[in-house]
């Protein structure tokens, strides 16, 4: 009788740590977020003049058939507005566009829609990601480097799994349906995701390379590199930034889409920064159509 209370107290034991380890691989995950949300804590808000040749090109496109003496409308003039814990807004600073000059603004809207800190590990998904990640096979490793420590966690799902946004945003243009497996590399010193590997259903692997930019208070992403081992798909998606009273905003993002049924290259320009000013009427209104729809 002793020996068996012996081998259950052993076998205890080893269950023990199995259940914290689980808890230990949450936390890693969480800490890259809440760490995210401590960058430039000064930088409460901003609006920003966008920039791009698209925008000529798909004006172009949509008035080549109009007859010539019909005078096609002036290209809109897009803005970007950004508020720290609270909705963003991309929209054409013109109240009244024709409907296919509201569907291209639709368009572009979507591909400038993208918080840098935000791209991975969105905050407003945590509760999701928690529930994916409890019917999953976890499992949190360690790489020792010359002066730093990199903890690699795997979730492998136990069936195809729709992320919905859980993990990474659709911005990213990386699958979400029928997820096998995904490993994140983290940094132990700076809480950042250095490398992301992603498995669909169909044996599709994706490895997402992020490189970062220190600035107060923390890191932000700067160039993701987005690579397939048969060399298939190889994008990027690369931010320059500028200082603003202060604070490092974008001045410029490329993205660069490599992939047989994509080739695509966009380039943006943010001009014309106001910062930490008292939000205009007219994106307040904005916001509360927004929050409304």
């Amino acid at each position: 009788m002793f020996r068996s209370s012996l081998i259950a107290l052993f076998l205890l034991t080893l269950a023990i740590p199995s259940f914290s380890f689980a808890s230990d691989n949450l936390a890693s995950l969480e800490a890259v977020v809440a760490a995210s949300q401590k960058v430039q804590p000064g930088l409460n808000n901003y609006l920003a003049t966008v920039e791009t040749s698209r925008i000529e090109e798909m004006m172009t496109n949509l008035t080549s058939g109009m007859p010539a003496d019909v005078k096609p409308p002036s290209p809109p003039t897009i803005a970007k507005f950004w508020q720290r814990n609270g909705k963003s807004l991309v929209y054409a600073r013109q109240t009244q566009l024709a409907p296919y000059v509201a569907k291209m603004v639709k368009q572009i809207s979507a591909n400038l829609a993208i918080e840098l800190n935000e791209m991975l590990l969105p905050a407003a998904q945590a509760e999701q990601r928690r529930a994916l990640v409890k019917g999953a096979n976890i499992r949190l490793s360690e790489v020792a480097l010359t002066d730093n420590l990199i903890h690699r966690l795997e979730i492998s799902f136990k069936q195809p799994t729709d992320l919905n946004g859980a993990f990474y945003v659709s911005g990213m243009r990386l699958p979400q349906k029928q997820i096998k497996s995904l490993a994140f590399d983290i940094d132990a010193k700076t809480n950042t995701v250095r490398e992301l590997v992603l498995v669909t259903d169909n044996g599709l692997q994706l490895t997402v390379e992020i490189r970062y930019l220190e600035v107060t208070g923390g890191h932000i992403p700067e160039r993701f590199q987005v690579t397939s081992p048969d060399g298939k798909v190889d994008d990027s998606f690369e931010v320059k930034f500028i200082e603003v009273d202060g604070f490092l905003l974008p001045a410029s993002m490329l993205r660069v889409i490599h992939r047989p049924e994509l080739q695509e290259k966009l380039e943006v320009f943010f001009k014309n920064y106001q910062v930490n000013k008292p939000i205009p009427e007219d994106i307040q209104a904005r916001l509360k159509s927004q929050l409304t729809q």
